[in-house]
């Protein structure tokens, strides 16, 4: 056995391979912007294995998962979401990696299931699936979750208003969080949010139309 990511899990030789695999494969289909680029993909990590440590999920289904939620962001066919390319594109890579299909499929139901967006969701069923969620969501919450709202707000050419609607939005889903683990840190984080959001708002008041 062989320990990766500190005392979170040990695994075997042949799992900490694949990890390893999707590692890389994150990296390199993941969007080459601080958004939703590589460095989301190993902060999800990292906030997955705490909950599912916490939670006794299968922690290698929630590692490949937190790799590989994004893989299809940018590469989306005609009228598909991000979150059906990336478990199509991760389904196919784990069978070539020759991991077991039951196995496959609980990797592709986490990332068919981790949007929040009202026309694109798809509630967890799994334990799994509910770690990656949350795990997702406190990465939109927080010091970082905020800077990522200036940047998505850039990248779409976007103004204060988006801003203030987004900014909103996160401070809403603090309590749409699905694991025990997973609500206790992100309440942690609501203090934050929130006073961000009450100082914005009292800048952009001496903005004229704000």
């Amino acid at each position: 056995m062989s320990e990766l990511k500190g005392d979170l899990y040990m695994v075997s030789s042949s799992f900490d391979n694949l990890i390893l695999k999707c590692r890389e494969y994150s990296k390199q289909m993941a969007p080459k912007n601080l958004h939703h680029g590589f460095e989301h993909c190993l902060r999800v990590s990292k906030y997955a294995l705490e909950i599912g440590k916490r939670e006794n999920a299968d922690l290698l289904i929630v590692d490949m998962s937190s790799y590989l939620h994004d893989i299809g962001r940018g590469r989306e066919e005609k009228g598909e979401y991000h979150t059906i390319t990336s478990s199509r594109l991760a389904a196919s890579f784990l069978r070539k990696s020759g991991l077991p299909e039951a196995e496959i499929e609980k990797v592709v139901h986490s990332i068919k299931s981790h949007s929040r967006k009202k026309p694109h969701r798809n509630p967890p069923q799994t334990l799994e699936a509910k770690v990656l969620y949350d795990a997702d969501g406190l990465d939109m919450i927080g010091a970082v979750g905020i800077l990522r709202i200036a940047l998505s707000a850039s990248l779409r050419g976007e103004g204060w208003d988006y801003v203030l609607k987004k900014t909103r939005w996160r401070l809403s889903i603090i309590d749409d969080f699905l694991t025990a683990s997973g609500r206790s840190l992100a309440k942690e984080r609501r203090k934050l949010v929130s006073d961000f959001l009450h100082q914005l708002i009292h800048e952009l008041v001496e903005i004229p139309g704000h």
